[in-house]
């Protein structure tokens, strides 16, 4: 039996070299936990959130997971959500999160099989849009970069890009849109993203003027717990609402369902509640027929979207793009191959931590 044995968190914040901006915020660095489950076998599991989590993980959660089995993940999650039954959503969910992914990557190091394997694989590739457009630059330089990143993208072999909007005056966004649909061109799909920009009387009107450039989707166009506006916006555009990237656990993703408040979710695994509840919640989606595509963690969200059915995108951040910062920390075995990732076949996540990365930015350790 493969016990856990040992575990220890390290919060890490790694700043952006080229400060950033979406709709609702100024992005300057990232913040994360990782956290390491070590068993009786000397198996090292790797989970990481993107938020300062230690100490839940520290005061709450370690003591439930030290000598139980590895492979039990769906008792442990459990007994760890019934220990934050009062702190149902937010940063207990991702403290959470953080050790359920540690256990997967633990439990597939132990058994010899990747995650995606061990979790039944639907197939072997999934498609990935390119995500950017980020505001940087100002005036004719912002439209400029614009087309260059999806220029790139495209060349690259993507067939789908997502850029921001929502954070200036809307004719000043649908000139962005215009552009990357122009470098974009006709075949390649244009997503739009508004970081929970708008109320819903405003995302409808923006919406509706974001049609002409046929876009694919266009996610979190207003506050996350509006679910009510998201559902009038969604009734009143033709184009698609994706959301739930900030949402939280099954139950949550079972109130957008049955809002009719987005007709395709966006679960993440490190907010979520880990890969055991994100599969919960890609399983309850199935059930209405309605498509997944994870948000962030394009390491972590090859595996599981290469295991369920009704996956349909992964989000892909190019790390020259300065946005994501994680890809700073570990090295992956997923490949990206003309704009699908596919999952490798090495145990577990297949993730190989930057040892001197985890020591430059680490904010503090507790064993």
């Amino acid at each position: 039996m493969a016990v856990v044995k040992q575990v220890s968190t390290v919060e890490l914040t790694v700043p952006l070299q080229r400060s950033m901006r979406f709709a609702t915020r100024q992005v300057s660095a990232r913040d994360f936990t990782l956290v390491q489950i070590e068993t009786n076998d000397g198996v090292i599991g790797n989970g990481v959130v993107y938020m300062h989590v230690a100490n839940i993980i520290e005061e709450k959660l370690r003591p439930l997971l030290l000598e139980q089995d590895v492979l039990d993940t769906e008792k442990l999650w459990r007994n760890m959500y019934r220990e934050m039954y009062r702190d149902r959503k937010g940063a207990a969910i991702r403290a959470i999160g953080a050790c359920d992914i540690a256990l997967w990557d633990a439990k597939g190091k132990t058994l010899n099989l990747p995650v995606y394997k061990l979790l039944g694989a639907c197939r072997d590739r999934v498609p990935c849009y390119g995500s950017g457009g980020y505001y940087r630059k100002t005036g004719r330089e912002a439209i400029n970069e614009i087309q260059e990143e999806v220029t790139k993208y495209v060349k690259s072999g993507f067939r789908a890009i997502k850029m921001k909007v929502g954070g200036l005056p809307l004719n000043d966004d649908l000139e962005r849109v215009r552009a990357a649909r122009e470098a974009a061109g006709a075949n390649i799909e244009v997503m739009l993203d508004a970081n929970n920009a708008y109320d819903s009387n405003t995302a409808i009107r923006a919406g509706k003027a974001y049609e002409k450039f046929d876009v694919y989707w266009f996610e979190e166009p207003v506050w996350p717990e509006d679910l009510a506006g998201s559902a009038r916006v969604s009734r009143a555009l033709s184009t698609p609402i994706a959301s739930g990237e900030l949402e939280y656990t099954r139950y949550g993703f079972r109130d957008l369902i049955i809002s009719n408040a987005a007709s395709i979710l966006q679960p993440d695994a490190e907010v979520v509640g880990g890969v055991s509840e994100w599969l919960k919640v890609a399983s309850l989606a199935a059930s209405f027929n309605i498509p997944v595509a994870p948000h962030w963690a394009q390491e972590i969200h090859t595996h599981l979207a290469s295991a369920v059915e009704n996956s349909i995108w992964i989000e892909w951040f190019a790390k020259d793009l300065d946005i994501r910062k994680e890809d700073e920390l570990y090295t992956s075995s997923v490949k990206l191959e003309d704009g699908f990732a596919i999952p490798s076949n090495e145990p577990g996540f297949g993730v190989k931590l930057n040892e001197d990365a985890i020591k430059k930015f680490s904010k503090r350790k507790i064993e």
